[in-house]
């Protein structure tokens, strides 16, 4: 047992001189290396929830749109329900937003990018796939947005986060199948799931 501890101390005595030798160590440029999960995230609470505020007005844009020129009924289900999740994104962030003082984006003053321009303009025949398209982009985005939320210090904004990437994980999911369905692929969920894996 004493053989143990002395071989745990020595380990632990061995890693921790490698790790403080390792941020000391210079590089090429003299630049202190420091270990990954040691640097600090540059996304600040603030952008977080002004970056998600504009996604989820842009989503509301987008989702309307589809309701409105989409000859799809399927598709016009999902802009709903993505509509619907924006929205609940938005009214969640809210509580966030008045707490630091930040005007949150809106769906009514949001100026459309160059995309959603481009598909205001599109024929029927192309639009539901240009939705679909930018629509899972968008969530992909998004996605990766609530990912870094999830590893704030603040609870309730890791709290906050994880609940909307499980309703936008399954709303990007349901895009995809609908994308593979109006490319003319006509596939079933365990289908999709297999053609993923592989």
């Amino acid at each position: 047992m004493e053989n143990f501890k002395n071989y745990a101390m020595a380990t632990i005595a061995t890693c921790s001189i490698a790790v403080s030798g390792l941020s000391q160590t210079p590089t090429q440029n003299n630049t202190p290396v420091v270990p990954f999960r040691w640097q600090a995230d540059t996304l600040s609470t603030e952008q977080f929830i002004r970056q998600l505020s504009t996604a989820s007005a842009k989503e509301i844009n987008l989702s309307k749109l589809a309701k409105k020129k989409s000859k799809n009924s399927k598709v016009r289900e999902y802009a709903v329900k993505a509509m619907d999740a924006s929205i609940l994104v938005y009214t969640d962030l809210k509580p966030f937003a008045q707490a630091r003082n930040i005007t949150l984006a809106d769906s009514t003053t949001f100026v459309p990018d160059q995309l959603m321009s481009a598909l205001k303009k599109a024929g029927n025949g192309d639009f539901d796939r240009q939705y679909l398209s930018i629509t899972i982009e968008d969530h992909n985005q998004a996605i990766s947005l609530l990912e870094k939320g999830a590893m704030f210090g603040d609870t309730a904004i890791v709290s906050f986060s994880n609940k909307q990437l499980t309703v936008l994980r399954r709303n990007l999911e349901e895009a995809k199948f609908l994308s593979k369905q109006v490319s003319g692929k006509k596939m079933t969920a365990d289908k999709l799931r297999n053609e993923e894996m592989n």
